[in-house]
């Protein structure tokens, strides 16, 4: 958890400017739309919405693992290890825990997600199956940058576990605004969970298990 910065800071530098300005950014001007274009422009999400989504996760999974290696290391150093039946238990006994934290935040606050959101649910199999693909994709390249990069890496800089799970989640929260403010509070707790699932386990497995059962449970939400 304590990497050194073997190629100089640069590319690491860069790549958390990406991780934390950029893909928020990106996400943002990619997914916000008005209510009217996601109820009427939205005729095909695969093609539209799912399909562009996993090749744009995978290709920053892609771009983390090249500069790691740029920086002389390889992705272990950012979590890639212990894939242990303890951490696949954790993975599933932490998603209960965090939903019930996020429920309990929603009925206190009376948080809410604005209703355009139904329309980018999958509507058949074709859209369910890129949907499970998709939710794969986010789960691993949005906890291999967000809690393995981002907080293995800050940490380098501010030697401080929290200052790096605040900045990690507020960002996470940032990149979801396009849900609308209940979307992006939610979000940004849910993170928060993670980084600190990720600082305890030490491994990403749970995180990414849980983050990928977390996206691919909307299949059961009846449209």
């Amino acid at each position: 958890m304590r990497p050194q910065m073997k190629k100089g800071i640069l590319p690491t530098i860069t790549l958390l400017f990406f991780l934390l300005i950029g893909w928020p950014l990106l996400s943002y001007l990619v997914m916000s739309q008005a209510e009217e274009e996601i109820t009427v422009a939205l005729v095909n999400p695969t093609i539209q919405l799912y399909l562009p989504t996993i090749i744009i996760e995978s290709l920053i999974f892609l771009l983390i693992f090249l500069v790691l290696k740029r920086e002389g290391e390889n992705l272990k150093v950012v979590g890639w290890r212990n894939l242990t039946f303890q951490n696949i238990l954790i993975g599933f006994v932490f998603l209960i825990f965090a939903n019930l934290v996020l429920l309990i935040i929603t009925k206190l606050f009376s948080v809410t997600q604005p209703a355009e959101i139904k329309y980018l649910l999958p509507r058949n199999t074709t859209d369910r199956i890129f949907w499970t693909l998709m939710s794969l994709t986010a789960g691993i390249a949005e906890e291999t940058g967000f809690r393995g990069y981002v907080l293995t890496k800050l940490n380098l800089f501010f030697k401080n576990w929290w200052a790096t799970v605040i900045i990690s989640s507020f960002f996470f929260g940032i990149g979801h605004f396009y849900q609308g403010l209940g979307g992006m509070i939610l979000t940004g707790v849910y993170g928060l969970l993670f980084c600190l699932l990720f600082i305890w386990r030490k491994s990403l497995y749970p995180g990414i298990i849980a983050h990928f059962l977390h996206d691919a449970s909307v299949l059961f939400i009846p449209i």
